[in-house]
Protein backbone atom coordinates (compact mmCIF):
# COMPACT_ATOMS: atom_id res chain seq x y z
CA UNK A 1 0.00 0.00 0.00
CA UNK A 2 1.82 3.45 -1.15
CA UNK A 3 1.52 6.98 0.96
CA UNK A 4 1.21 10.18 -0.53
CA UNK A 5 1.43 12.88 1.55
CA UNK A 6 -1.21 15.80 1.50
CA UNK A 7 -1.19 19.89 2.27
CA UNK A 8 -2.03 20.05 5.63
CA UNK A 9 0.84 17.22 6.09
CA UNK A 10 -1.02 14.00 6.82
CA UNK A 11 -1.13 10.98 4.72
CA UNK A 12 -3.16 9.59 2.19
CA UNK A 13 -2.51 5.75 1.23
CA UNK A 14 -2.54 5.31 -2.38
CA UNK A 15 -3.76 1.47 -2.49
CA UNK A 16 -5.58 -0.29 -0.67
CA UNK A 17 -5.33 -3.86 0.34
CA UNK A 18 -8.70 -4.70 -0.49
CA UNK A 19 -9.82 -7.63 -2.61
CA UNK A 20 -12.61 -7.42 -5.48
CA UNK A 21 -15.51 -9.62 -5.67
CA UNK A 22 -14.80 -13.28 -6.73
CA UNK A 23 -15.29 -14.81 -10.12
CA UNK A 24 -16.68 -17.99 -10.04
CA UNK A 25 -15.81 -20.37 -13.72
CA UNK A 26 -18.90 -19.86 -15.76
CA UNK A 27 -20.85 -22.74 -16.60
CA UNK A 28 -23.57 -23.11 -19.80
CA UNK A 29 -26.13 -24.98 -19.73
CA UNK A 30 -26.44 -26.64 -23.29
CA UNK A 31 -28.83 -30.14 -23.08
CA UNK A 32 -30.34 -32.23 -20.93
CA UNK A 33 -30.86 -36.34 -22.01
CA UNK A 34 -33.55 -38.38 -21.00
CA UNK A 35 -32.93 -42.09 -20.33
CA UNK A 36 -34.56 -45.30 -19.40
CA UNK A 37 -33.00 -47.45 -16.53
CA UNK A 38 -30.93 -49.52 -19.62
CA UNK A 39 -29.34 -46.01 -20.35
CA UNK A 40 -31.17 -46.28 -23.36
CA UNK A 41 -32.61 -42.64 -24.91
CA UNK A 42 -36.16 -41.52 -24.69
CA UNK A 43 -35.38 -38.38 -25.54
CA UNK A 44 -33.42 -34.53 -24.86
CA UNK A 45 -34.39 -30.78 -24.32
CA UNK A 46 -32.45 -28.35 -26.26
CA UNK A 47 -31.36 -25.61 -24.03
CA UNK A 48 -28.65 -23.92 -26.92
CA UNK A 49 -29.22 -24.23 -30.32
CA UNK A 50 -25.41 -24.17 -30.88
CA UNK A 51 -24.57 -26.94 -28.75
CA UNK A 52 -22.22 -29.05 -30.93
CA UNK A 53 -22.44 -32.57 -29.13
CA UNK A 54 -25.51 -34.82 -29.14
CA UNK A 55 -26.37 -38.12 -27.59
CA UNK A 56 -23.96 -40.03 -29.49
CA UNK A 57 -21.37 -37.77 -28.09
CA UNK A 58 -22.64 -38.84 -24.73
CA UNK A 59 -22.74 -42.53 -25.89
CA UNK A 60 -19.09 -42.63 -26.72
CA UNK A 61 -18.12 -40.71 -23.61
CA UNK A 62 -19.90 -43.15 -21.08
CA UNK A 63 -17.63 -45.05 -19.13
CA UNK A 64 -17.67 -48.55 -18.74
CA UNK A 65 -19.05 -48.99 -15.62
CA UNK A 66 -22.23 -47.04 -16.89
CA UNK A 67 -23.62 -44.07 -15.32
CA UNK A 68 -23.23 -43.46 -11.91
CA UNK A 69 -26.01 -40.56 -10.05
CA UNK A 70 -24.20 -37.19 -9.74
CA UNK A 71 -20.53 -38.28 -11.22
CA UNK A 72 -19.69 -36.50 -14.32
CA UNK A 73 -17.55 -37.44 -17.20
CA UNK A 74 -16.22 -35.49 -20.08
CA UNK A 75 -15.81 -34.79 -23.30
CA UNK A 76 -13.23 -31.89 -23.75
CA UNK A 77 -14.64 -28.64 -22.08
CA UNK A 78 -17.79 -30.10 -22.02
CA UNK A 79 -19.25 -32.15 -18.97
CA UNK A 80 -22.12 -34.81 -18.86
CA UNK A 81 -23.70 -34.46 -15.51
CA UNK A 82 -26.48 -38.04 -14.54
CA UNK A 83 -28.73 -37.40 -12.31
CA UNK A 84 -31.14 -40.79 -11.32
CA UNK A 85 -34.90 -39.45 -10.89
CA UNK A 86 -36.82 -42.64 -9.75
CA UNK A 87 -36.57 -44.97 -12.88
CA UNK A 88 -35.18 -42.04 -15.25
CA UNK A 89 -31.47 -40.80 -15.79
CA UNK A 90 -31.34 -36.96 -17.05
CA UNK A 91 -27.67 -36.09 -17.87
CA UNK A 92 -27.08 -32.27 -17.92
CA UNK A 93 -24.97 -31.44 -20.99
CA UNK A 94 -22.56 -28.49 -19.66
CA UNK A 95 -19.91 -26.63 -20.76
CA UNK A 96 -18.08 -26.08 -17.57
CA UNK A 97 -18.50 -28.14 -14.83
CA UNK A 98 -21.52 -27.44 -12.46
CA UNK A 99 -20.34 -26.99 -8.53
CA UNK A 100 -21.79 -29.42 -6.28
CA UNK A 101 -24.11 -27.13 -4.80
CA UNK A 102 -25.19 -26.59 -8.20
CA UNK A 103 -25.69 -30.36 -8.71
CA UNK A 104 -27.96 -30.69 -5.53
CA UNK A 105 -30.23 -27.79 -6.87
CA UNK A 106 -30.47 -29.08 -10.55
CA UNK A 107 -30.92 -32.65 -9.10
CA UNK A 108 -33.94 -31.22 -7.01
CA UNK A 109 -35.38 -29.08 -9.46
CA UNK A 110 -35.34 -32.35 -12.26
CA UNK A 111 -37.06 -34.81 -9.25
CA UNK A 112 -39.66 -31.33 -8.95
CA UNK A 113 -40.13 -31.62 -12.63
CA UNK A 114 -40.67 -35.15 -13.13
CA UNK A 115 -44.05 -34.37 -13.00
CA UNK A 116 -44.10 -32.83 -15.93
CA UNK A 117 -41.28 -33.96 -17.98
CA UNK A 118 -42.85 -37.49 -18.23
CA UNK A 119 -46.34 -36.70 -20.15
CA UNK A 120 -43.66 -35.12 -22.73
CA UNK A 121 -42.07 -38.40 -23.31
CA UNK A 122 -45.30 -40.35 -23.66
CA UNK A 123 -44.83 -40.69 -26.77
CA UNK A 124 -40.91 -42.37 -26.54
CA UNK A 125 -42.53 -44.21 -23.34
CA UNK A 126 -44.95 -45.35 -25.74
CA UNK A 127 -43.09 -46.67 -28.61
CA UNK A 128 -40.47 -48.01 -26.08
CA UNK A 129 -42.93 -50.08 -24.32
CA UNK A 130 -44.58 -51.09 -27.84
CA UNK A 131 -41.16 -51.84 -28.49
CA UNK A 132 -40.55 -54.31 -25.81
CA UNK A 133 -43.86 -56.08 -26.12
CA UNK A 134 -42.97 -56.65 -29.29
CA UNK A 135 -39.46 -58.38 -28.42
CA UNK A 136 -41.31 -60.37 -25.39
CA UNK A 137 -43.78 -61.64 -28.08
CA UNK A 138 -41.01 -62.43 -30.54
CA UNK A 139 -39.02 -64.34 -27.52
CA UNK A 140 -42.26 -66.18 -26.63
CA UNK A 141 -43.27 -67.34 -30.71
CA UNK A 142 -39.37 -68.10 -30.32
CA UNK A 143 -39.82 -70.36 -27.31
CA UNK A 144 -42.44 -72.03 -28.43
CA UNK A 145 -40.98 -72.80 -31.91
CA UNK A 146 -38.28 -74.13 -29.88
CA UNK A 147 -40.59 -76.25 -27.42
CA UNK A 148 -42.25 -77.39 -30.36
CA UNK A 149 -39.07 -78.72 -32.05
CA UNK A 150 -37.88 -80.09 -28.98
CA UNK A 151 -41.19 -82.08 -28.41
CA UNK A 152 -40.96 -83.32 -31.97
CA UNK A 153 -37.07 -84.20 -31.46
CA UNK A 154 -38.39 -86.11 -28.69
CA UNK A 155 -41.02 -87.98 -30.43
CA UNK A 156 -38.21 -88.75 -33.21
CA UNK A 157 -36.18 -90.25 -30.77
CA UNK A 158 -38.67 -92.08 -28.94
CA UNK A 159 -39.59 -93.78 -32.65
CA UNK A 160 -35.88 -94.19 -32.84
CA UNK A 161 -36.05 -96.16 -29.86
CA UNK A 162 -38.31 -98.03 -30.66
CA UNK A 163 -37.47 -98.88 -34.25
CA UNK A 164 -34.19 -100.06 -33.38
CA UNK A 165 -35.88 -102.29 -30.58
CA UNK A 166 -37.91 -104.12 -33.66
CA UNK A 167 -34.99 -104.43 -35.63
CA UNK A 168 -33.12 -106.07 -32.88
CA UNK A 169 -36.09 -108.36 -32.30
CA UNK A 170 -36.03 -109.12 -35.62
CA UNK A 171 -31.95 -109.78 -36.41
CA UNK A 172 -32.57 -112.54 -33.09
CA UNK A 173 -35.48 -114.16 -35.38
CA UNK A 174 -33.33 -114.42 -38.43
CA UNK A 175 -30.90 -116.20 -36.24
CA UNK A 176 -32.40 -118.55 -34.85
CA UNK A 177 -34.62 -119.14 -38.21
CA UNK A 178 -31.22 -119.19 -39.73
CA UNK A 179 -30.35 -121.76 -36.89
CA UNK A 180 -33.18 -123.79 -37.66
CA UNK A 181 -31.98 -124.01 -41.03
CA UNK A 182 -28.61 -125.24 -40.68
CA UNK A 183 -29.84 -127.65 -38.30
CA UNK A 184 -32.37 -128.49 -41.18
CA UNK A 185 -29.24 -129.13 -44.21
CA UNK A 186 -27.48 -130.88 -41.49
CA UNK A 187 -30.25 -133.15 -40.97
CA UNK A 188 -31.65 -133.43 -44.76
CA UNK A 189 -27.52 -134.18 -45.23
CA UNK A 190 -27.09 -137.20 -43.03
CA UNK A 191 -30.65 -138.63 -44.13
CA UNK A 192 -29.27 -137.94 -47.91
CA UNK A 193 -26.39 -139.76 -47.20
CA UNK A 194 -28.04 -142.43 -45.07
CA UNK A 195 -29.98 -143.84 -47.77
CA UNK A 196 -27.46 -143.57 -50.15
CA UNK A 197 -25.63 -145.86 -48.08
CA UNK A 198 -28.32 -148.56 -47.46
CA UNK A 199 -29.48 -148.25 -51.31
CA UNK A 200 -26.06 -149.43 -52.25
CA UNK A 201 -25.93 -152.13 -48.99
CA UNK A 202 -29.33 -154.19 -50.83
CA UNK A 203 -28.47 -154.07 -54.85
CA UNK A 204 -27.10 -158.00 -56.08
CA UNK A 205 -25.82 -156.28 -58.89
CA UNK A 206 -25.35 -157.44 -62.29
CA UNK A 207 -25.18 -161.21 -63.39
CA UNK A 208 -26.70 -162.11 -59.82
CA UNK A 209 -30.34 -162.26 -61.01
CA UNK A 210 -32.45 -166.32 -59.91
CA UNK A 211 -29.40 -167.34 -57.42
CA UNK A 212 -28.53 -170.65 -55.98
CA UNK A 213 -32.02 -171.67 -55.42
CA UNK A 214 -33.90 -170.81 -58.81
CA UNK A 215 -31.40 -173.23 -60.22
CA UNK A 216 -32.31 -176.28 -57.77
CA UNK A 217 -35.44 -175.32 -58.53
CA UNK A 218 -34.98 -175.16 -62.33
CA UNK A 219 -32.74 -178.71 -62.04
CA UNK A 220 -36.02 -180.10 -60.04
CA UNK A 221 -38.87 -179.50 -62.54
CA UNK A 222 -36.87 -181.14 -65.20
CA UNK A 223 -36.69 -184.25 -63.81
CA UNK A 224 -40.29 -184.63 -63.54
CA UNK A 225 -42.33 -186.81 -65.42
Amino acid sequence: MGIRSSKDGGFVPTRYGLLGPRTEPRVDYERIFVLDDRWEFLGEYVLKDDCPLDFTDLQGSMPLNGLRHLVAFYRGEYAFTPFRVDDLWFVVLTRGVPRIEDRGSIGTLLAAARVHIVPNLAPALARREAMVRDRERELEDREAVLFRREQRVQHLEADLHGRAARLGEREAEVQVREGKLLALRDYAIRMQRSFIKSARGGDPGPGKAGGPSEARTGRTDRRAP
